[in-house]
Order: C-alpha cells, then sequence, then structure tokens
C-alpha cells in the first residue's frame, strides 16, 4: 500500500513540474533569430504612442543600435523606424503577448534584462504601478523580474519608452520564464518517461528471493 502511494505521489509531482512560458526577445523574426540591423523585427507592436506620431499601432519595431549596450546573438536594440529615429517626442508603447494557458498564473515569474532611450519602464497588464522603471539606462541592462499579476490565458508585457530626442530604441532580453504546471495536459513523452521512472522504481524495491 505504501509503495502505491509513494509511486502514485511521485506522478503527481511530475505532472505538477513547472513549464516553460514562450516569450520573446527584442530584435527577432518569427523564428526567434536576430534580424538584420534596419530589419522589421517581430512580436513586439506599438499599441501607443504620443501626438503626432506618425508610426501605425500595432506596427512593429526596426533593429537599431547607435551606440547602446550591445546587442547579443539572442536579442537587439529596437527602434519605431530603422534610423533610429521617431516619428514624435514623447511616450512610446510596445506589447508582447504571452499565453499561459494550460498553466498556473499565480506561479508564473518571468525575469530579464532591459534597456531604454530614454527613460522607460516594463510592466504587466497595464499595472504601471508595478512597473520596474529605467532612468536613461542604455550603457548598461536593467533587470526586472515579475511574478504578479498574471492571468488565465493571454497576458500583455508592456515597455513604455520616453523619447527625449532623437534616436531613441529600447531592448528586452528574458533569461527565465516558468510558471506551475497548473491544469494542464502532459506531453505524450512525458508520460512515457514518467512511466518508465516508475517502472525502473518497481524493480528496484522488488524484493529478492532467498537462495536455497
Amino acid at each position: 500500500m505504501r509503495k502505491a502511494f509513494f509511486l502514485a505521489s511521485l506522478f503527481l509531482q511530475v505532472i505538477a513540474l513547472a513549464g516553460t512560458i514562450t516569450v520573446h526577445n527584442t530584435g527577432v523574426n518569427s523564428s526567434d533569430a536576430l534580424v538584420a540591423p534596419g530589419a522589421q523585427a517581430s512580436f513586439w507592436t506599438l499599441s501607443a504612442e504620443p501626438a503626432g506620431a506618425v508610426e501605425a499601432i500595432g506596427s512593429n519595431p526596426f533593429r537599431f543600435n547607435c551606440c547602446y549596450f550591445p546587442d547579443t546573438a539572442t536579442a537587439a536594440w529596437v527602434s519605431p523606424q530603422a534610423n533610429g529615429n521617431a516619428g514624435a517626442g514623447g511616450f512610446y508603447t510596445y506589447d508582447l503577448v504571452i499565453n499561459l494557458t494550460g498553466l498556473d498564473p499565480t506561479t508564473a515569474s518571468i525575469s530579464g534584462i532591459f534597456g531604454t532611450d530614454n527613460d522607460g519602464s516594463i510592466f504587466l497588464n497595464s499595472n504601471a504601478a508595478a512597473a520596474t522603471t529605467c532612468f536613461a539606462c542604455f550603457g548598461a541592462p536593467t533587470t526586472f523580474t515579475i511574478n504578479s499579476g498574471f492571468v488565465a490565458g493571454l497576458n500583455t508585457i508592456h515597455v513604455k519608452v520616453d523619447n527625449g530626442g532623437d534616436p531613441t530604441a529600447f531592448f528586452v532580453s528574458f533569461t527565465s520564464a516558468i510558471a506551475g504546471g497548473g491544469s494542464a495536459v502532459p506531453e505524450p513523452a512525458t508520460i512515457l518517461l514518467t512511466c518508465a521512472g516508475l517502472v525502473g522504481l518497481l524493480a528496484l524495491r522488488r524484493p529478492i528471493a532467498p537462495r536455497r
């Protein structure tokens, strides 16, 4: 009886292991590979802009780095226009939509680094009060962690950038994005690995017959 309870508990623990939240750095294409300098990137979209701006709401930014901390192999600085300029001075907001379907939003946590030119902030689901702010932080990256405010299903990460004078750009690179399993159905490969592990445990725990 104890053996059955132990194995059942182990199986449930495997099912409840943390899952990965799909996120996307700035400056990448639809395959998460860096685009060329001056090329338009994917995933992050413009959601708000100052009066007089010429960029289209819903458009994607362009890869641009004039003089900021270096791009990496997986993330790059992006700007409203390919030349690093913007249509107007003021605040531009870019959004990244993430999906927590099948994951437990109360256990979600996302971390990374970001930078903005000029001042900026990163926050979740329009909750600007919980933002990590950044003041002209283009010489060195600023770390951030978002571990509250998530909801089931779709969520939105916002980066708000104040263009105090051209050029202007922002950078986001995620280092961790996880959440508990929630009610997610495990992948077939997970089930097979779990079953294999249980069989192995049964074999190890099988009593050895006494020699005659």
